[in-house]
């Protein structure tokens, strides 16, 4: 028979639990891991999210510049100026492609300016829009030359 005071009995006497022990501590390693991976995740879907609508806002106001430039000076006013037919239109496109960009983040676009000549005039097409959980107002200017510049 084996005495109870040997050092094998002892050793295993004071082991008890550790192994449960060692196990919990892993799986809050792993659940932080996890958490932090999570954390990752949701920040390029925002960081995404933010260039998608900067995308389709620059694209939107490139196409309204464009719209403008195949359009004959004498009309720009009625087609483009406040409650002009291309600009509503074009204002319900953007509203359906960005969150937010109608009421006050409605896109403008700024006629009154003075081009570089007399046949020509300075246009500003601005863009607002709004992600979605954000309290800050995102924003794309573009400025451009409409007419003849000589």
């Amino acid at each position: 028979m084996v005495p109870s005071n040997t050092p094998s009995k002892r050793f295993h006497t004071r082991q008890d639990g550790s192994f449960l022990l060692e196990g919990l501590i892993a799986l809050l390693i792993f659940a932080f891991g996890i958490l932090g991976l999570i954390g990752m995740l949701a920040g390029s879907i925002r960081a995404s999210n933010d260039a998608r609508y900067r995308a389709e806002a620059i694209n939107l106001a490139n196409a309204m510049v464009g719209d403008m430039w195949a359009t004959q000076a004498a009309a720009l006013d009625t087609e483009f100026g406040t409650g002009g037919a291309k600009l509503t239109t074009w204002q319900a496109q953007a509203a359906s492609l960005l969150p937010s960009a109608t009421g006050a983040n409605a896109p403008l676009v700024d006629l009154t300016q003075p081009g570089l000549s007399s046949r020509s005039r300075s246009v500003v097409v601005t863009i607002f829009w709004q992600l979605p959980g954000e309290t800050g107002r995102h924003q794309i200017l573009l400025t451009a030359q409409i007419g003849k510049n000589a």
